[in-house]
């Protein structure tokens, strides 16, 4: 996902988050004082009613902040909605996309550059494999808008090509994308999804109290007048 995609993709769940707890918190404020007028909840059960929609956005906003943090520094890949989609492959390289179209693959604190291929890096990637402590697949030269088979040893990161055939832009980004051996295939091998059952349990846990908050304050039943002796 491209990063003004992945903007606006926020700006949007944003949006219909505040819009949905203006909903729900207006549907709480009117049965909360149903409930007030009938003695069955106190007043705090309007003021609870009223908030709780919005403490739980802000719950899922901090969740999301912690798994984009757990996701990163524990399971060395991106969260899952970045603009720069990477995985950390057990031999310490990383596999990624530049704007999700632009494939690389790069040894421990190695980085991209302009030429599709530097010291301890690969990038333009088509197709991926990694065989033997090799990395070997196809990659897009824009310069002479054609495909090179290359290979890549991780062992002593010598990197060679060898030229397959022109071939345009538009046919190498959908092979990279679609391709049988894609290196999204390898990407999504490697990806871990223990991050998400926690991000999850987080949001679970988080509303279930906010829940639980708005439940005892509407049971919380006025106290009756004392009567007159």
């Amino acid at each position: 996902m491209a990063g003004f995609a992945v903007f606006m993709t926020l700006v949007t769940l944003a949006f219909a988050g505040l819009l949905a707890a203006s909903l729900l918190a207006a549907i709480l404020y009117v049965a909360a004082k149903r409930r007030v007028r009938r003695g069955l909840s106190t007043r705090k059960a309007i003021f609870v009613g009223v908030v709780a929609p919005f403490l739980g956005l802000l719950w899922i906003a901090a969740a999301f902040l912690i798994h984009v943090q757990i996701s990163n520094k524990l399971a060395h890949q991106d969260c899952g909605l970045s603009g720069d989609p990477y995985v950390t492959l057990p031999n310490g390289y990383v596999l990624g996309s530049h704007n999700t179209y632009d494939g690389y693959i790069r040894a421990p604190g190695a980085q991209t550059d302009v030429p599709i291929a530097g010291p301890g890096y690969v990038r333009s990637i088509m197709d991926l494999q990694f065989v033997d402590g090799k990395f070997v697949g196809t990659q897009f030269d824009f310069k002479t808008s054609s495909v090179l088979q290359f290979v890549f040893d991780t062992r002593t990161q010598a990197y060679q090509s060898f030229p397959e055939g022109p071939l345009t832009w538009d046919a190498s980004n959908d092979e990279a994308q679609r391709g049988a051996q894609s290196y999204w295939k390898l990407y999504a091998e490697y990806r871990h999804h223990w991050p998400n059952y926690i991000f999850l349990a987080l949001i679970l846990g988080g509303e279930g109290g906010i829940g639980f908050l708005v439940w005892k304050s509407w049971t919380a039943a006025s106290p009756e007048p004392a009567n007159a002796s």
